[in-house]
């Protein structure tokens, strides 16, 4: 059988893709930046290596996955599930493909998804309701603009990671109070990466993804969710999260991926993140995110074994006759992500607070609600160690 290669094992996608295909027989192989990352640990691996930062150096990067596919017995399909490590093997694609196996969409359509200024505007051309986007490429250009919005608004990079003098510096969504501090931020987003930043009005909203395995503009699989919490209330990882429920809201959902991924006549794995507005009830598309994703426990749990169909899609260019779609009402919880969202919504102090903070009794009261009736996105009675291994991970993150 192929074998797979399964890079950033640090996350708890990297871990559910090698149980996922050690479960079913295929020789997983799993990489990561450091030792202690939880997949590597898992024992459905058969074999594991560390390599260097994509971010820090992405010739030494590709030269440790060519070397290390040229030792494993045929050649590897490759799972990357960081934005990092997807534009890297991207990049390099052509010098890669005698070693290892990479399933990427046209160069075009990679861009436009990994582009947040593209992918608003390829959503809006098919109909698919975006926020409203400003782009602007002078700090000059922004203090005029901050004279025509309400605030606070939201300041984002176009892409989740760029390299800029050689180094890959990653960016997050910024929430801004003032017409001075977007001026300061923009400035120092410009400065430090290179690429001008977009500007959005800030949606109140809950947050939604549409997963999808697609080949050639087809949907192959489909999975779900409501985001229930955040690793922090202002937005980042979900926490938990649940499979939704038949009816009007999924099903538009699914619609507006189906558009999508047909107009990028994409192949691979997506998710697609939307907002609700709150007073509108309209989904906007918040980003799209063109590799394996974070909640892809869930999506397992669920029914649709995304890795296992995509491995088979791969190597044998097999496809289910019917689109796989997940089961509803399925909910998995990351704990240690639960944890420190408890603890920011206890201690931290945030301007943001009064917006989209729950309240600390709230807060404390869905946490221990949570011991029922979920599955865990790590814990596995079957395969414990990387559990064990996600703690001392953190200690050694915090020391180093």
């Amino acid at each position: 059988m192929q074998p797979a290669l399964v890079l950033d094992g640090t996350t708890k996608q990297a871990l559910a893709i090698v149980r996922s295909l050690g479960v079913a027989g295929v020789p997983v192989h799993v990489g990561a930046e450091r030792g202690t990352a939880i997949a590597l640990h898992s024992k459905y691996k058969k074999g594991r290596f560390t390599y260097p930062s994509p971010k820090e150096d992405q010739r030494a990067f590709i030269d440790a996955i060519s070397a290390y596919a040229e030792e494993v017995d045929g050649r590897p399909i490759v799972y990357g599930c960081s934005d990092a490590t997807v534009c890297t093997l991207f990049a390099y694609r052509d010098e890669l493909a005698g070693s290892v196996e990479l399933g990427f969409p046209a160069a075009d359509a990679f861009e436009q998804a990994f582009d947040k200024a593209a992918t608003y505007s390829e959503a809006r051309v098919h109909g698919v309701p975006a926020i409203t986007t400003f782009l602007r490429e002078r700090p000059e250009e922004v203090r005029q603009l901050a004279k025509q919005l309400d605030f606070p608004v939201v300041l984002k990079p176009r892409q989740s990671v760029t390299w800029h003098n050689g180094v890959g510096v990653f960016g997050t969504a910024l929430f801004i109070e003032t017409p001075e501090d977007l001026v300061t931020q923009f400035s120092t987003h410009l400065r430090t990466t290179g690429v001008a930043p977009i500007i959005q009005p800030f949606i109140a909203g809950e947050e939604y993804g549409v997963e999808v395995l697609a080949r050639d503009g087809s949907v192959v699989a489909l999975a779900d969710h409501h985001r229930v919490r955040s690793l922090s209330p202002t937005g980042g990882a979900s926490v938990v999260k649940e499979t939704l429920e038949a009816g009007e809201l999924a099903t538009t959902l699914h619609e507006y991926a189906r558009v999508l991924v047909e107009s990028l006549s994409w192949t691979g794995p997506m998710m697609l993140e939307f907002k609700i507005n709150t007073d509108t009830r309209t989904p906007l598309l918040v980003e799209i995110n063109g590799r394996w994703w974070g909640s892809l426990p869930l999506a397992i749990a669920a029914g649709v074994d995304f890795p296992l169909l995509y491995h088979r899609m791969m190597c044998e260019s097999v496809v289910p006759h019917e689109v796989v779609q997940s089961r509803p009402g399925v909910t998995t919880r990351y704990f240690l992500g639960d944890v420190r969202h408890l603890i920011r919504v206890l201690c931290a102090r945030d301007p943001m607070r009064s917006v989209r903070y729950p309240t600390r009794r709230k807060a404390v009261r869905d946490f221990f609600r949570s011991f029922r009736d979920t599955q865990s996105d790590v814990w596995s009675w079957k395969d414990p160690f990387p559990s064990v291994m996600q703690y001392i991970d953190s200690v050694y993150r915090m020391m180093v």
